[in-house]
């Protein structure tokens, strides 16, 4: 938040924050679901930053094949009973498709491996297997990229020194000037992803990988170097 509004990235009226006890499962469907799609008009870009937990249960209905629904967690969700009180990632794939601006970019530092350590939530012992057709099926559509901290079955790091998870503190890193590879005053979704690959890992142990799905056309900047 801070970033994008001290970079002049985007205008003030146009960010939406929530957090803490603000990011309950209502907000985050208000802002998501109903003033993106309303605000964003087609030659708009879009971007979308989640930072917290996942949480997984069992659906063998399931379309990654996995018997898993996947979710992110609002401050009021309830462990048990995700299906009432946390997001669906089902529904933010819809979500995404209802916005109609011409770019729109997902970034998600949160996991699902029901490990320990990280931004994920244990469901009754369940650890996930998240597919390829997962973030795929997410990044489905024109001019959507999703960047996600962790690849499968990895887990997000959190770090008190660092004061966010590994890869939130990489990424805006990079998006402050250490990703201009080529110097030219701009850091583009692919130069932060090529940044966040290479540092992540080497921060991690080489337990966490960064993963980038989707595609737009030309360079779309994702940082403003001053």
């Amino acid at each position: 938040h801070d970033f994008l509004l001290e970079s002049e990235l985007v205008k003030p009226d146009n960010v939406f924050r929530v957090i803490n006890d603000q990011a309950t499962l209502d907000s985050m469907r208000t802002i998501l679901g109903t003033n993106l799609k309303k605000k964003a008009k087609k030659g708009d870009r879009v971007i979308i930053y989640f930072a917290g937990h996942g949480a997984t249960e069992s659906d063998v209905n399931s379309p990654d094949g996995d018997g898993l629904e996947k979710y992110l967690l609002p401050f009021n969700a309830d462990p048990d009973n995700l299906y009432a009180t946390a997001l669906p990632m089902r529904e933010i794939a819809h979500i995404l498709n209802r916005i109609q601006s011409d770019s729109l970019i997902f970034i998600a530092d949160s996991c699902y491996s029901g490990a320990s350590g990280g931004r994920t939530v244990s469901v009754g012992g369940i650890r996930s297997t998240l597919s390829d057709n997962f973030i795929d099926r997410i990044a489905s559509g024109k001019g959507r990229v999703i960047l996600t901290a962790s690849a499968a079955n990895e887990v997000s790091m959190e770090d008190e020194l660092l004061e966010h998870g590994v890869f939130t503190y990489y990424l805006i890193k990079g998006l402050k000037g250490m990703a201009d590879f080529d110097s030219d005053g701009y850091v583009t979704v692919d130069e932060a992803y090529q940044y966040v690959s290479e540092e992540v890992p080497k921060a991690t142990g080489q337990t966490q990988h960064p993963i980038k799905k989707g595609s737009v056309e030309g360079q779309l900047v994702l940082g403003i170097v001053k």
